[in-house]
């Protein structure tokens, strides 16, 4: 017999209700050329529009965390809504893990800090920048802050964001966790992916501000996917040479520090890239930073217009064909870039931002 999702508790079930964080309006975006170039190219995405959830926070305890999962379970029992995109078998793995399963018993209240797809820059950047900084807000003096194992440049973001090593609880595979109460936020389950966040928008500017950002702009970047598997372009490097005499800087973010990172962006008038996690970077960037996406046609994911709705940033997108037939997270592309097309495109925003710069 088949189970469903609501055979499990949920997290409202869990807290018996619920505090309102904030509501974000419905919001367009704001497209190069209002969204048609000189020779008649439309943008993508011209009449996407983001979310509206209403985002909260649940109180529920006592509770169990499963960090292998990333879910939560209450009563014995796994939140269904807390596992995020993994559904029923992480239900299922967590009632199949060994009974010898080791619970590490903690008296303080634990806040929920991360999703099963942490290491991603993309999900810590949209799920736990904005989870932290709303802990630092309103978290009591002795509540804890859950973390996985964290990477050198995951330890550099929860640094520059002030996040004392007392305060982390750093939670490992194979161990599960009990506290006596849990604080549980809409934000480490991706529900502001789609919105205007503006706790998110908060958060991005706190920690653009830790980075001690330089106030210069001017910088043109193009984000190279370079070694990455997922979405490989065959022919990058032929359109990362042609970018270079347009004057952009070629730039493979998770080669430098975080804060350094921030400040690059920062600087930026005008960033270029493929999807991709690198992406995310657009968070730091100053209100009209303009942003040329070039979004694979089997993977077609509005959320890095959303980010940047949220900034108050420029948008520009192109769908790049890639022979790849069905939709996924991964294939590479079949077919190369056309390299001339991008490159005209890449000239025409970039001498529009340009012009816009000075008319100010």
């Amino acid at each position: 017999m088949s189970v469903s999702l609501s055979a499990f508790p949920c997290v409202f079930q869990a807290a018996g209700g619920r505090g309102l964080i904030e509501t974000s309006p419905r919001m367009g975006g704001n497209f190069a050329f209002g969204g048609t170039l000189p020779d008649g190219t439309h943008s993508l995405l011209t009449d996407w529009h983001t979310d509206t959830p209403p985002i909260y926070r649940y109180s529920f305890g006592p509770a169990v965390f499963d960090p292998a999962l990333a879910l939560f379970a209450w009563e014995g029992h796994p939140l269904h809504d807390t596992v995020y995109t993994q559904g029923l078998a992480a239900l299922e793995r967590w009632h199949a893990a060994p009974t010898s399963t080791p619970v590490e018993q903690h008296h303080c209240t634990a806040w929920a800090g991360f999703d099963h797809w942490n290491t991603n820059y993309y999900h810590w950047v949209a799920h736990t920048v904005p989870a932290l900084y709303y802990f630092l807000k309103h978290a009591g003096q002795n509540d804890v802050f859950l973390l996985p194992p964290l990477t050198p440049w995951q330890e550099q973001f929860v640094t520059l964001a002030g996040l004392a090593p007392e305060r982390r609880l750093i939670t490992h595979p194979g161990t599960r966790y009990a506290f006596p109460r849990v604080v549980y936020t809409d934000f480490v389950r991706g529900k502001t992916d789609f919105t205007a966040s503006a706790t998110s928008l908060a958060a991005y500017a706190a920690l653009r501000q830790a980075a001690s950002t330089t106030p210069t702009r001017g910088r043109y970047l193009f984000l190279e996917r370079g070694e990455a598997t997922n979405r490989h372009m065959p022919n990058e490097a032929e359109l990362a040479e042609a970018l270079t005499t347009l004057g952009f800087t070629r730039v493979r973010p998770e080669r430098l520090p975080i804060a350094l990172q921030i400040d690059l962006f920062a600087q930026a008038d005008m960033v270029m890239g493929f999807l991709g996690a690198g992406l995310a970077n657009v968070a730091w960037c100053q209100p009209g930073t303009l942003v040329y996406e070039l979004v694979p046609s089997h993977h077609l994911n509005p959320c890095f217009l959303a980010m940047c709705i949220q900034g108050g940033l420029q948008y520009w997108a192109d769908k790049v064909e890639t022979g790849v037939a069905h939709e996924d997270h991964y294939t590479p592309a079949t077919l190369p870039l056309p390299v001339g097309e991008i490159v005209s495109h890449a000239q025409a925003l970039l001498h529009w931002r340009k012009g816009q710069i000075g008319s100010r």
